[in-house]
């Protein structure tokens, strides 16, 4: 009767170990129905805002692509990184603590070419959804990828689209319309800058004042306004992030600062925050960027779904509308949790690299307008890039004719006085 009892017994923990090792981290079948991935934005800080906005968007783009159920399921591990000392921290710790193979981020460009370093160093991915800086994946770096534009493709976007749109409106030649620069001394806004004065160059368009300074310690913006207009320039073009564009706006009204055009590049005038503070006053504002929202006939008729639905989902998340970053955000994420992890089956950095570099979608197939096919740097080749335009509070897009919603409008801007 003992000896029974005792083989029962043993019987009984034998399959209990079975089953523990069955589903044991070690076993590799263990979680094949779920992954981690880290995801790093900014916050907290001076990029708080966009950073959340970031953060926003590649919560909804999981959500929508574990409801798909096409790979595995997505699980996020989210982290703040303000700056570059705490990216590398954070995403040293994703990677070497939490074993997380994945990072999505960082928005800012300074935090991901530092990121990208850690990464690159333990053989990790960095799936960047926003920053611009050309080096990043201009550096042989094998595991980064970036959907977004990068900020070699902004100064030709706005060039075209002021000799085609801008110059027959105000009746100018190209070399009769002074543009002037105005830009944060950061990566960002020294890469924009450095396109758009090649771009300008090229196009036979002088620039007549240029004006840097530094986005996190500028409180008052009274000196590059004075200089800008000392240039009486007829386009001012503006590289800017979130606190210092709205600055720079405020003061622009206060001194009068008058030009026939202004033009900002994503960040600062594409945030919701630009057209809720400024209201009528931001009407007539231009952004080349990403597009916040294109016309549906250049979007395939999945992606008509999907934005209808992302949409839906966001609104009900987090309370409020989408801006333009979290679309910007979404449409990157979503590339890589609905078609490159589950095509990867996982996320096993060369196996996220062969399915990245494998993916040839055309433009339209994703939300903002973009195609998808990655060079072997990383870069996708077909992002695409619009310019909108604040039109009655809200950012519209208005070129290229295949993607806008609306006409350009008050091109020349009436001035100040004329606007009251």
């Amino acid at each position: 009767m003992k000896r029974s009892k005792f083989v029962s017994i043993s019987l009984l923990l034998l399959i209990v170990s079975l089953f523990v090792n069955a589903c044991s981290p070690s076993d590799p079948r263990a979680d094949s129905h779920k992954v981690r991935v880290g995801v790093a934005f900014p916050t907290s800080g001076n990029l708080a805002k966009i950073g959340q906005s970031c953060a926003n968007g590649t919560q909804i783009a999981a959500d929508m692509a574990n409801a798909r159920g096409k790979g595995p399921k997505i699980e996020l591990a989210k982290v703040d990184v303000p700056t570059a000392v705490t990216g590398v921290h954070e995403v040293n710790r994703l990677i070497l603590k939490e074993k997380l193979q994945l990072i999505v981020g960082t928005y800012a460009s300074p935090i991901s070419l530092a990121a990208s370093g850690i990464t690159e160093r333990n053989h990790a991915v960095l799936w960047e959804v926003a920053a611009t800086d050309p080096r990043l994946t201009r550096r042989g770096l094998k595991y980064v990828f970036r959907p977004n534009p990068d900020a070699t493709m902004y100064g030709p976007a706005t060039i075209q689209f002021l000799e085609e749109v801008v110059a027959p409106e105000l009746g100018l030649k190209n070399g009769e319309m002074k543009m002037a620069l105005i830009h944060e001394d950061g990566d960002y806004g020294e890469g924009v800058a450095a396109s758009t004065k090649k771009a300008a160059k090229k196009a036979g368009i002088p620039i007549v004042e240029e004006v840097r300074y530094n986005a996190k310690a500028t409180n008052d913006m009274s000196s590059a306004i004075l200089r800008l207009k000392n240039a009486k320039p007829d386009i001012i073009n503006m590289v800017q992030y979130n606190t210092d564009a709205q600055l720079f706006w405020k003061q622009a009204e206060q001194m009068d600062l008058n030009a026939k055009v202004f033009i900002g590049n994503g960040a600062g005038q594409s945030s919701d925050n630009f057209g809720q503070t400024f209201g009528d006053a931001a009407n007539g504002v231009l952004d080349t960027s990403s597009a916040i929202s294109i016309n549906p006939r250049a979007l395939s008729p999945e992606m008509r779904k999907i934005e209808e639905e992302f949409q839906k989902r966001y609104k009900k998340k987090f309370g409020v509308e989408p801006d333009l970053i979290a679309r910007l955000a979404f449409s990157s994420a979503y590339i890589l949790f609905h078609d490159v992890i589950p095509k990867a089956g996982g996320t096993d950095p060369d196996q996220i690299r062969k399915a990245a570099l494998s993916l040839d979608k055309p433009i339209g197939s994703t939300l903002v307008g973009w195609g998808v096919k990655f060079d072997e740097s990383g870069q996708n080749t077909r992002a695409a890039m619009s310019v909108m335009q604040w039109q009655g509070g809200e950012l519209a897009v208005v070129y290229p004719e295949k993607f806008k919603k609306r006409e350009p409008a008050m091109i020349p801007l009436p001035k100040w006085s004329e606007r009251k």
